[in-house]
C-alpha cells in the first residue's frame, strides 16, 4: 500500500492531502491539492475506482491511513513513503 516516489510512473495522479498553506509552501509539481477532510468526505468527486492514485502528506503516516480507508471503499490508492519530508531529504 506504500510506494516510493521514484517508482510512480504517472505523477499526474498524485494527490497532496495537506492543507492549502502547506501545499503552497512546498509541493510536487504535477500533484493536485485536495485536503484530507475534503477528499475523505467525498472521494467519488475526485477519484474513480478504475485508476490508481498516490496520496502524499508531510511524513507518510496520514496518507497511509487515508489510503487504507479508501482502498477498503474500493479505490486503488497508495501512500508515498516518507511523504514530502522524505522526498526533500533525498
Amino acid at each position: 500500500m506504500q510506494i516510493e516516489y521514484d517508482d510512480i510512473t504517472d505523477r499526474t495522479k498524485i494527490i497532496d492531502i495537506r492543507n492549502s498553506i502547506d501545499y503552497n509552501n512546498n509541493h510536487i509539481k504535477a500533484s493536485i491539492n485536495i485536503p484530507r477532510l475534503v477528499l475523505m468526505s467525498n472521494p467519488q468527486n475526485y477519484m474513480n475506482k478504475k485508476d490508481s492514485y498516490y496520496l502524499i502528506c508531510d511524513k507518510g503516516k496520514v496518507s497511509l491511513s487515508c489510503a487504507r480507508i479508501l482502498n477498503a471503499l474500493g479505490y486503488n490508492c497508495y501512500s508515498i513513503a516518507d511523504g514530502i519530508e522524505g522526498i526533500k531529504n533525498k
